[in-house]
């Protein structure tokens, strides 16, 4: 801990003078956070190549790097929890607040966007899968699956997967391996080009003002205001520590929501018998793979950040109960999740794994180069139907970093444009998380979809079933938007 510690610090640093003293990282918006994870990720990769690393500096740094990047691993989803508790711990913003349908009405659009992401991802899967991979290759209808596997998964959602991939079902012996190479193609991926898209997008004029602005050549603008505002007297806690003492109490009330919930579904599942197959073979540990991904505990085990925003929501009104909420100083909670947010992404760009996107490349290419092309239509043009129209582009930032990575790789790019979460999109895309969460992406749907639909009929038809879902849902977001911009307008007049 001590290692990665300090190995996050000085990649912090090195970060910030690269980025002070090349022109061309200021000019394309590029945070030192940013420049210090791709250092991180760079250094690691030279100190454990055997042609150069090892040879040159021995083992020994090699196995440094691999345990300081084992460390970092693990960094990103307690941050993200701390930056979701930090979040509705802060006060209201006054007049800004929207009111309850207001807030339903984007998060259903939210939710709605993401079903059709990763809903088209298995759709440009299956058809590439169908017109050019299977014409060339002997690969199985579940092929198609890889893209939302690595993209929408993840390495997680790819390890589980293997075990389908492998089923006698679906006879995909190598489908684990190519799951994590496709989710770490797209996690490096996801990262470069959305830092184009991002660029591209600010000189379209898609980010408004609170957003970040280039550094180049600009005067700094120095805030003297301290930080940490004293809410109880100095000699009875330091006030900075008080705010860190709230983000923990949020946190703690998240992490005990979350093993409530999870207990009581565990104890639905043991009463109910769901779950409780036994892993033998393939063919069962796959089966039992589908019986979990229907359980109870599989349906309701959210990641731990939607559980402390609720558990920041919670410590607030409780406050605010107690006639005591002014002890809350939202501008030094904002500037510790603003920390936060920062290690969070060294961490997750550290500690990044290439080792396998050497091999085995052939027909999965062309999966990549499809689910690069959708994802790219969906932050690019179907966002901006379908999002809500104020801060349609963070909140997409947020979905393309989820599509082609991670929830931290949505962040990184979040990051970017709206480095202080003045916008409601991270609050709008946990809040939409448990609509999407438990179904695709690694949910129910793309565990069943293998064993029980693709490879038992002609992909003709599952293809083109998805893809009637897809359009339908999306004409169903762009009409469910145009009328609340109508109603929108008719409230203004």
């Amino acid at each position: 801990m001590t290692a990665a510690c300090l190995t996050v610090a000085g990649l912090l640093l090195g970060g910030l003078v690269l980025r002070q003293r090349l022109r061309p990282l200021r000019r394309f918006y590029i945070p030192a956070s940013v420049i210090a994870g791709f250092l991180g990720f760079a250094l690691g990769w030279l100190f454990s190549s055997e042609a150069f690393g090892v040879r040159l500096f021995g083992p020994r740094p090699a196995e440094w790097t691999a345990e300081i990047n084992a460390t970092l691993s693990g960094w990103p989803g307690p941050l993200i929890a701390v930056v979701f508790a930090a979040m509705l711990l802060q006060q209201p913003s006054g007049a800004g607040v929207a009111g309850d349908r207001e807030i339903a009405r984007r998060v259903g659009l939210q939710g709605l966007m993401v079903w059709i992401i990763v809903l088209g991802e298995t759709l440009v899967g299956l058809a590439a899968t169908w017109l050019f991979i299977q014409p060339l290759y002997d690969v199985p209808n579940s092929f198609g699956m890889l893209i939302e596997t690595g993209f929408a998964g993840g390495h997680g959602t790819a390890l589980a997967m293997g075990q389908v991939f492998a089923s006698p079902q679906v006879g995909l012996a190598a489908g684990e391996d190519l799951g994590l190479m496709m989710a770490t193609c797209g996690l490096v991926y996801g990262i470069v080009s959305g830092i184009v898209w991002i660029n591209l997008a600010a000189r379209l004029g898609w980010i408004g003002s609170h957003t970040v602005r280039s550094g180049e050549d600009r005067e700094v603008e120095h805030d003297q205001s301290a930080i940490g505002y004293a809410t109880l007297p100095e000699e009875a806690i330091d006030p900075l520590l008080l705010q860190l003492m709230w983000i923990a109490l949020a946190v703690g009330v998240g992490v005990a929501l979350q093993s409530i919930v999870m207990t009581l579904a565990g104890t639905l599942d043991r009463s109910l018998g769901i779950g409780a197959l036994g892993v033998g073979p393939a063919g069962d540990a796959a089966q039992a793979e589908l019986s979990k991904r229907l359980s109870f505990s599989n349906v309701t085990d959210f990641p731990l950040f939607i559980y402390t925003m609720f558990g920041g929501w919670a410590v607030r009104r409780i406050l605010h109960h107690l006639g005591q909420g002014h002890r809350i100083d939202s501008k030094t909670v904002q500037r510790i999740s603003s920390t936060a947010m920062e290690v969070l992404v060294v961490a997750a760009i550290t500690s990044l794994e290439w080792s396998k996107v050497a091999e085995l490349l052939g027909p999965l290419a062309i999966l990549f180069v499809c689910g690069a092309i959708w994802t790219a239509v969906c932050l690019l043009l179907i966002s901006r139907w379908i999002l809500p129209r104020r801060h349609w582009f963070p909140l997409a930032l947020i979905n393309y970093g989820m599509s082609t990575g991670t929830t931290a790789t949505g962040f990184v790019l979040l990051r970017i444009v709206d480095p202080q979460l003045k916008t409601p999109a991270a609050s709008d895309y946990a809040l939409a998380a448990p609509l999407s969460a438990p179904f695709i992406g690694g949910g129910m749907l793309t565990i069943a979809l293998p064993l029980l639909l693709l490879e038992r009929v002609s992909i003709i038809w599952p293809t083109l079933s998805i893809a009637a879902v897809v359009l339908t849902l999306v004409l169903v977001g762009v009409g469910w938007r145009r009328r609340t911009l109508l109603r929108d307008e008719d409230r203004l007049d």
